[in-house]
């Protein structure tokens, strides 16, 4: 007598899936999966881990549907089957409890399995200079507001950071947006490592937002392992410490990140190309120094104090201007020729400036905000604008975190290889599009899987985005909505085309750094439909 998946009943449910994203996690890797974090089932259940895991999948690519709907995608086309032999759909109850059997480390598993920079040769979309460009950047994922969730992560605003000005304004602001007396709810803190061209997720970790050891650097840390000698790694400059910067190129990966105003960089050498060369010295052996000197004075010593060299690395820094110039009038009354300039400073490994001129690099950094729209995608088209985690509990919700980028990485890896099959940039394929042609192959055979992905490409490849040039839109701050109409509630501002241009400034150059963007009159005219 045939048991297991050899029985009956486990030859159908063998064929649940998620459709064609089943061709990127098929059942072998969900398997490998399960095994790095459960014993081996011994009998087939109802729902077995196989299936719960495709469930989980589910759940991240319908956000918006109930459990019963969820389970009745994943085995889509088998229900008339399965019921000839006796399965019926779970309940919610047997569904969350699926949930907790498996807990997060085979939705991680399958993560881990999938994590790739997705980038095919060295396209001019994907390498700078014949590097591979990656970035980093931070975000916070809203979770269920329960009390095991806010132990667990912490609520934003709730202490463990320092109480300046800025910050205590920033959380004012957005304790008037949603509300008065709202309290924000938990949040899980995610950082991620993206390749700038393709988007695919090369690594990520996560932790609660609050509580030390939890910041986005902290974090960052953990990804280190992941970078390797030919990239090119961008972080912006919340990023940069001594010892980050150090643990990173420690890891052979070249780096190019922005720094704060503070940090101090005197040139020891000047270049060609505008750029400098800069002696960072390590800010901990500049402090013990300090201190020695100080504990001579006062103890009367008459050696002079201890001015010798501490340890120190040597960078290349490059100073610009980005001045922004809008190519015509906008409707929300902004003129048509707007400059606004803002001062960067940029530090790199990259020494060599014939082959890696400052202009090239300058314009390099750009592609930072590639894990910006990696966020959007994966936070507001895949997961939904404002939805919450439905994890109830920590271990559920990081559950479902790691099936969230699980699913975003399978789709960027579809969108991928349609785009190398067609010769194109991957930003040309809309994402929004793609993930609606993925829903709807929920109910495809697994035997015919290969021609589906095939359908899907083409697909997605009728409804290409346009290229586009560069674009200006000035930030907007975002308010509670009101349902009463207001002759001085007006639209937020048109995007509108605009060219970039980059200018370095030698060393020494005074700038005044504003770090906000251009923002709009407060009351402006109403703006066409």
């Amino acid at each position: 007598m045939s048991w297991g998946w050899l029985s009956p009943r486990g030859r159908i449910l063998s064929r649940a899936g998620i459709g064609v994203l089943s061709w990127f996690i098929p059942p072998g890797l969900v398997d490998d999966a399960v095994g790095d974090g459960l014993a081996w089932e011994m009998r087939l259940r109802s729902l077995p881990a196989r299936v719960g895991v495709f469930f989980v999948l589910g759940l991240c690519l319908f956000t918006d549907r109930p459990y019963g709907q969820v389970i009745g995608q994943v085995t889509a086309g088998l229900r008339e089957r399965l019921a000839a032999v006796g399965w019926r759909v779970p309940s919610s109850t047997a569904l969350t409890g699926v949930r907790r059997r498996l807990g997060e480390r085979p939705l991680e598993s399958v993560f881990r399995r999938l994590c790739s920079p997705l980038s095919p040769g060295r396209a001019p979309w994907s390498h700078i200079g014949g590097l591979l460009a990656v970035a980093w950047d931070g975000t916070t994922i809203g979770v269920a507001d329960t009390a095991e969730n806010a132990a667990a992560f912490g609520r934003p605003g709730a202490g463990g950071t320092k109480n300046n000005k800025k910050k205590k304004k920033e959380e004012e602001e957005e304790e008037e947006e949603a509300g008065e007396g709202a309290v924000p709810g938990p949040q899980a803190r995610l950082v991620m490592l993206l390749a700038c061209g393709t988007r695919g997720v090369i690594d990520a970790a996560m932790g609660p937002c609050r509580g030390k050891g939890t910041g986005e650097r902290a974090l960052a840390a953990g990804l280190l392992g992941s970078l390797r000698a030919g990239m090119l790694l961008l972080a912006d400059r919340n990023f940069y410490s001594w010892d980050l910067w150090n643990a990173a190129a420690g890891t052979g990966a070249d780096l190019l990140w922005r720094v704060q105003e503070g940090v101090p960089l005197p040139a020891a050498a000047e270049l060609e190309d505008g750029s400098y060369l800069a002696r960072i010295p390590d800010p901990a052996a500049v402090r013990r120094r300090t201190a020695r000197n100080g504990a001579r004075r006062r103890r009367g010593s008459k050696l002079p104090p201890d001015t010798g060299p501490v340890r120190s690395v040597t960078v290349r820094v490059i100073e610009y201007v980005l001045t922004v110039t809008a190519e015509e009038e906008g409707a929300d009354g902004q003129p048509g020729a707007v400059t606004l300039p803002e001062p960067y400073r940029l530090i790199t490994t990259v020494l060599d400036w014939r082959r890696y001129p400052a202009a090239e690099l300058a314009a390099a950094y750009s592609w930072r905000w590639s894990v910006e729209t990696g966020y959007r995608e994966c936070k507001t088209y895949l997961r939904g604008s404002g939805r919450l985690l439905r994890g109830q509990t920590p271990d559920l919700a990081r559950q479902e975190l790691w099936a969230l980028l699980a699913i975003y990485q399978a789709v960027r890896t579809l969108i991928v290889r349609a785009a190398a099959a067609a010769g194109l940039d991957p930003d040309r394929i809309s994402f929004t599009g793609a993930l609606d042609a993925i829903r709807g192959t929920m109910a495809s055979p697994r035997s015919q899987l290969t021609a589906t992905v095939a359908e899907t490409e083409a697909r997605i490849l009728t409804g290409l985005v346009p290229a586009r040039t560069g674009r200006i839109c000035p930030r907007a701050r975002k308010r509670r909505p009101c349902p009463y109409p207001s002759p001085d509630r007006t639209r937020n501002p048109l995007p509108r085309h605009a060219t970039y241009t980059a200018t370095t400034t030698p060393p020494g150059t005074t700038h005044t750094n504003n770090p906000h963007q251009h923002k709009h009159p407060a009351t402006t005219p109403s703006q066409p439909p």
